[in-house]
């Protein structure tokens, strides 16, 4: 059984400040850290410390899949919107699935986000994932 909990996150435009948030639970795999910015642009740059290369599928109003080889990083362009990924580890015959938790993207006309997420396991994290299924990640829902 694993614990999902959604992390609600405050937006506040603020220049070149880093805002991440820490809550103990040894099952996550995914680390998730945000900063807001004053511009109009948002991001996700997906880093991949698992050991094992990654697919990434973005869910949401800018869907994406990103290839995101073992200690490199991937940056996508999104826009405001509910989102979560999908992800499948590892390689042919070998993979491994997971579902992020949901989380926003908010843009403003004087503000946007730049979101980071490592896939790795971490104690202390703040983005919760749970197993997933081939089947579920092949319809990217």
């Amino acid at each position: 059984m694993f614990n999902s909990k959604f992390v609600s996150f405050s937006y506040v435009r603020m220049p070149l400040l880093a805002l991440c948030l820490l809550f103990m639970n040894p099952t996550r795999e995914l680390a998730f850290t945000r900063l807001a910015e004053n511009a109009n642009k948002s991001s996700i740059t997906f880093i991949n410390k698992s050991g094992a290369p990654a697919l990434v599928k973005l869910v949401g109003p800018s869907r994406q899949t990103v290839a995101v080889a073992t200690g490199d990083s991937e940056t996508v362009n999104v826009s405001g919107g509910s989102y979560h990924i999908l992800v499948r580890y590892g390689s042919a015959g070998k993979y491994r699935y997971s579902k992020g938790d949901p989380f926003t993207v908010r843009e403003s006309a004087t503000g946007y986000e730049k979101i980071t997420i490592t896939l790795h396991t971490v104690s202390g994290g703040n983005y919760d994932s749970t197993p997933s299924s081939p089947s579920e990640f092949e319809r990217g829902e």
